[in-house]
């Protein structure tokens, strides 16, 4: 399901998106799997390769009911498996870990640096989002995420969630342009109130999308397989 409330400077994109296998990809460790000390609190406990939680209350895990290391003690999430009120299994929408931003508490910006852009090409960018409430706390909250990359950004939310609650994953895909050649990817949680709700992303990708030349080619490539699959069944027919 995709949820799309406000966005400037971003197109989605509700049909196919480029796969190509030429595609470049230009964000580093997109699954949040590279760690320098295992899971926990960025840059406080752990530094999450290409990634900066910028002093904020922002953690990386592979499972929500997991209790991980932070300034303050350990954290972890509602899930299913701690009695939260959906049937979250308590991990990302893919493959690899998630982060989680509090949206309440300390609250800064994860962010990339993402360079070798070309000005005024298109990429391909998707992730996948959700949010939930830190484990222990009660109270329903009302949460959203804003991503921005370079000078064009897009919020997500508000979603109300329950107490004990989880909402998503949801998954965004959409096209977006280079203004420079070097552009900063963000993330940044918000909600209320302060009964620490926290926005969570997973699976960030930004890829090259292929020249018209490169289309044509995928085209063909498709008929190709069209016309073989054809001549193989009148060869059985015979």
């Amino acid at each position: 399901m995709r949820r799309l409330i406000s966005a400037a400077a971003f197109a989605a994109v509700a049909g196919l998106t480029a796969t190509a296998a030429s595609a470049a990809q230009f964000v580093t460790n997109g699954d949040f799997t590279s760690l320098s000390n295992g899971l926990g609190e960025l840059d406080a406990n752990t530094v999450v390769t290409g990634w900066s939680g910028n002093g904020g209350y922002n953690f990386v895990t592979s499972q929500a009911d997991l209790s991980i290391p932070g300034q303050y003690g350990g954290l972890s999430f509602w899930d299913a498996a701690n009695g939260g009120a959906t049937t979250w299994n308590g991990l990302a929408a893919g493959p690899g870990n998630f982060i989680a931003m509090d949206g309440a508490f300390q609250v800064a910006a994860v962010t990339q640096t993402i360079t070798g852009l070309t000005p005024g090409d298109s990429y391909d960018l998707s992730f996948s989002y959700a949010f939930g409430q830190q484990y222990t706390f009660d109270g329903a909250t009302t949460q959203s995420l804003t991503i921005s990359l370079g000078g064009g950004s897009a919020t997500f939310g508000p979603v109300g969630v329950a107490d004990h609650g989880f909402d998503g994953w949801y998954s965004f895909s959409g096209l977006v342009t280079a203004t420079s050649t070097s552009e900063v990817l963000s993330f940044l949680a918000s909600g209320t109130p302060a009964v620490p709700p926290f926005a969570m992303v997973s699976s960030v990708s930004l890829t090259s999308v292929p020249e018209p030349a490169a289309w044509t080619m995928v085209i063909f490539g498709f008929g190709g397989l069209g016309a073989l699959a054809r001549r193989r069944r009148s060869v059985a027919v015979a």
